[in-house]
């Protein structure tokens, strides 16, 4: 019997050893693709950096200055990373045939790289696609719209349409604008609305009473005085629609537009770079095959959204929705769908507004997924009633915690960039000094934290390190290695929000996924926070000579 136990325990060892060979190969082959297509990447962007001085050159001998000036301009935008910000919305007309003709050969030498090199792109990025790269392939056409922002396809893939006003139809030059489907929809309606910068979506007729302080009221028109104490009452709240949102507050019209407009920026941030989790393969195969934006095809209701005056305001709705003695700057209430934020005179910024907006966009996104999942999960156990799902409930809670966490770093600057991830937020700070720092040492082995469900995270006798820890970890699946693991952290995250009826009782593990072992994983995680180290501290003397390094934040 003994001998027949060896024999089996010998085989099972082969069978393991062999599959973590396996593991390792396959793993090691898709870093590899995954360097070759950033490799690609570059090279075609290298040779439109190429062409643009070879144009500039022919521009300086043949005193084409604004030829020149032009193509200098884009070789610097080149240096920089891609933003929706940076892209214009109007359309580039053809060249006009009565130009000059030198004038008129750089702008078509002009077109005729942008066209090419966006060709060349887009094929690449639909590459990345089919090699299991989606976050990589939207950024790629990130790329095929910084080089020709007129790419048709790319500008569907990413929401846009092409609209031609037909007020400024017969202005010279206009050739039509790159917009939402929302916007399209709104200024083409029988009485259309513009965006107005203060105020927000109104008709276009009653821009003037606006901008003399005037205010419709109930089938008339008052002053803004009026209406501001009037709308005080949280009853009678201003109402700012948007694609995705509807925003109520008492605060004033422009405050609700501004959250509105930068909730709609984060909104269209997570659609881009978290498609794969939005999208199923099928959808984003077509998204890329068909160059349709599928996005587009949803007819949600839009998401809730309350802004108070006052803190005392926000408490006295949110009470019983949270513990008495627990304080709270924001909440995503999941029953209501819907988020509670107040006027902080003390805390100007937004991180509270992100933190429970990824909350509030990937739960309503995914409702109907997890109770499809309730329901096959009553039917696989044989349960007498379909119970809740509960999301993370007995692994991976630090996931749901550290992405909000993670998104609490996202910045919109005046100019509409944006920019996330920041090693040197608070939440990010922390996590490589509670790793790095012997006096603040702090760091569960991955195998042990990501087994960690919703309950025993929470009442974890660590549970703010563990917050901070779960901060770092997905700051190091965006971001490593360019973004090696993200599309597995997504991956992570589909699992976990729309769970698959076929595996309704297995857990989704990060290390199956991406194919790499925990001991790999947290190898990887000291070598990403030392890197952030290294980074934060170049040029800095030598604390030996300049004293200690700031402290460690508790």
């Amino acid at each position: 019997m003994r001998t027949k136990l060896r024999i089996l325990w010998a085989f099972l060892a082969i069978v393991f050893l062999t599959d973590v060979a396996g593991w390792a190969d396959e793993n090691a082959t898709r870093d590899r693709r995954h360097r070759q297509l950033i490799d690609q990447r570059q090279k075609i962007l290298t040779s439109y950096r190429d062409d643009l001085t070879a144009v500039a050159e022919w521009c300086e001998e043949h005193q084409q200055q604004e030829g020149q000036q032009q193509m200098l301009s884009l070789i610097e935008q080149l240096a920089s990373e891609p933003e929706p910000a940076d892209l214009s919305t109007v359309v580039t007309p053809p060249v006009d045939q009565s130009l000059p003709l030198d004038e008129q050969q750089w702008r078509l030498q002009l077109q005729h790289h942008r066209e090419t090199r966006a060709a060349e792109l887009y094929t690449l990025a639909r590459s990345s696609l089919r090699a299991g790269f989606p976050s990589l392939a939207f950024s790629i056409i990130s790329d095929v719209l910084r080089v020709d922002p007129d790419h048709k396809y790319g500008r569907s893939i990413m929401g846009k349409q092409k609209y031609v006003d037909p007020t400024r139809k017969d202005e010279p030059g206009y050739a039509g604008e790159w917009v939402s489907a929302f916007e399209k929809k709104m200024r083409g309606e029988s009485r259309p609305q513009v965006n107005h910068p203060d105020f927000g979506w109104i008709p276009l007729t009653s821009v003037p009473r606006y901008e003399q302080g005037l205010r419709p009221w109930k089938g008339d028109w008052i002053s803004v005085d009026k209406e501001a104490e009037l709308r005080r009452d949280f009853r009678n709240a201003w109402e700012v629609p948007s694609e995705h949102f509807l925003v109520k507050t008492n605060v004033s019209l422009e405050a609700g537009v501004e959250l509105s407009r930068r909730l709609e920026v984060f909104h269209s941030w997570l659609q881009q770079n978290f498609a794969a989790f939005f999208d199923t393969p099928q959808s984003l195969q077509d998204r890329f095959e068909k160059a349709t934006d599928r996005s587009a095809d949803r007819n949600m209701k839009p998401m809730e959204v309350h802004y108070y005056a006052t803190r005392e305001e926000y408490q006295k709705r949110v009470f019983g929705k949270v513990p008495a003695n627990l304080e709270t700057n924001g909440l995503y209430w999941q029953p209501e769908r819907t988020s509670y934020f107040y006027l902080n005179p003390e805390r100007q910024d937004l991180t509270t507004l992100f933190h429970e907006a990824t909350h509030q966009i990937l739960d309503v996104n995914t409702t109907s997924d997890r109770l499809l999942a309730a329901r096959a999960r009553a039917r696989k156990l044989k349960l007498r009633r379909i119970e809740d799902w509960v999301l993370c409930e007995h692994s991976n809670f630090w996931l749901i915690e550290g992405l909000a966490c993670y998104f609490e770093s996202f910045e919109i600057d005046e100019n509409g960039k944006v920019s996330v991830g920041n090693p040197e937020y608070v939440r990010f700070d922390t996590a490589r000094q509670r790793l790095l720092d012997p006096s603040f040492y702090f760091y569960m082995p991955s195998l042990q934290f990501f087994a960690l469900g919703k309950d025993e995270f929470q009442s974890h006798p660590q549970v703010s390190p563990l917050y901070t820890q779960a901060s770092g970890y997905v700051h190091f699946l965006m971001h490593y290695e360019d973004g090696l693991y993200r599309d597995d952290l997504i991956q992570l995250l589909t699992a976990v929000y729309r769970p698959d009826a076929e595996k309704i009782i297995e857990e989704p593990s990060l290390t199956r996924m991406a194919g790499v072992s925990y001991d790999e994983l947290d190898r990887q995680y000291r070598e990403h926070m030392q890197n952030l180290d290294d980074l934060l501290h170049a040029g800095e003397p030598d604390p030996d000579q300049a004293g200690d390094r700031r402290p460690p934040r508790k």
